[in-house]
């Protein structure tokens, strides 16, 4: 019989999940009206400047501002409470809206880079007075959107595909910055389509990286800053193990981590010891692994399984 260790909505993983995607929804919604506006601004901008970096970066901009608002979405999604149909919430919600904001990249930088050698065979005027002055602003306010969300970026994948939007939208503006500086004091027209390829770029290698991050989570591979070699090891050690097998670990959404396995207790030890390791391990995975959901079936070395029925009474079944 399986010892489970099920996750409940009073758990402290659930609940500091909970408090974190509060927080993480307002820096969201502030991040997605801060980009409206920049999007609106860069867009007349670039059709008055005639500068294809600005409306390069602009277009990618308004991908961003769907995007970011699919994540908004996929965080209120993902807040609703457990059902029995869904006992994991609707965490995943949100691996799906990185999924698709790693997909928008891609007709974004197709677009940018036709552009790009369009303009480079066929230059046209450039205004480097207003293209410098929007770019500016576009920078300030990507600098700002950044640190919004560069904290909460470290433990939610949707979050992060979103930061990865904005901090290609920052090292835009840079390149349009520098295209302008450039044109204010040589008339080199190639330098603007150049950029943005430089641009897309960027924007096509983070939609990659971001697609890849998302996929491993939805094929429940293995953690990526895990190694699954390091968790049978650290539970070999723990005292009263024997060995361990059919061991699995995955990502139920950013910074929740699932374990299952088979542990079988020495033949020295007590059965009664049960309850005591699986706490034991219980804390250790978290603590050193942070894997919070673990769900543990012991067995002894003759391969008969250990049922826990109550803390203290512990037998083993043939």
């Amino acid at each position: 019989m399986e010892q489970h260790h099920h996750p409940k909505p009073t758990d402290t993983a659930v609940l500091h999940a909970g408090d974190l995607r509060g927080a993480e929804k307002r820096r969201l919604l502030f991040v997605l009206m801060l980009t409206l506006v920049v999007t609106v601004v860069e867009i007349v901008g670039g059709v008055m400047a005639g500068s294809l970096a600005l409306l390069s970066d602009a277009a990618h901009m308004l991908s961003d501002v769907g995007s970011i608002g699919l994540s908004y979405v996929a965080l209120r999604l993902a807040s609703r409470p457990a059902s029995p149909q869904k006992t994991y919430r609707n965490w995943r919600y949100e691996v799906i809206a990185a999924l698709f904001n790693g997909i928008a990249f891609l007709p974004v930088t197709a677009f940018i880079f036709y552009e790009a050698w369009h303009r480079w065979h066929h230059p046209v005027p450039i205004q480097p007075g207003p293209m410098l002055a929007i770019a500016a602003v576009g920078l300030i306010a990507n600098l700002i959107a950044a640190g919004a969300l560069h904290h909460h970026s470290k433990h939610n994948v949707n979050i992060h595909g979103a930061f990865l939007h904005v901090l290609g939208d920052l090292l835009a503006s840079i390149g349009v910055l520098i295209a302008a500086a450039v044109l204010s004091f040589r008339p080199v027209p190639w330098i603007d389509p150049l950029m943005a390829a430089f641009i897309g770029a960027l924007v096509l290698a983070w939609s990659f990286r971001l697609i890849r991050g998302a996929v491993s989570i939805l094929l429940e591979s293995v953690p990526s800053h895990l190694r699954i070699e390091d968790v049978n090891a650290a539970i070999e050690r723990e005292e009263g193990v024997a060995g361990v097998h059919d061991l699995h670990v995955w990502t139920i959404t950013s910074k929740m981590y699932a374990l299952t396995a088979h542990i079988i207790l020495r033949e020295d030890r007590p059965v009664s010891e049960c309850q005591l390791l699986s706490t034991r391990l219980n804390a250790m995975l978290d603590r050193e692994f942070d894997i919070n959901h673990v769900t543990l079936q012991f067995e002894t070395a003759r391969g008969e399984a250990v049922c826990c029925e109550h803390a203290g009474e512990i037998k083993a079944r043939s």
